[in-house]
């Protein structure tokens, strides 16, 4: 959960400097939005990529 928490603190719009005085409150809310979603505190994060790969003639 705390590496959840510090990904969304790192976006630049919910970065704590955007978020001010308002952090704490915003940090408690989503610990419980997460814990609302799943107690384990475990989350899995999907990544999908593509690559696209030319060859000049």
């Amino acid at each position: 959960m705390d590496e959840v928490i510090g990904w969304v603190f790192g976006l630049s719009y919910s970065s704590p400097v955007q978020l001010g005085e308002q952090k704490a409150a915003f940090e408690q809310d989503l610990r419980a939005a997460l814990l609302a979603f799943d107690r384990s505190r475990q989350f899995d994060e999907v990544i999908r990529t593509e690559a696209i790969i030319a060859i000049r003639p």
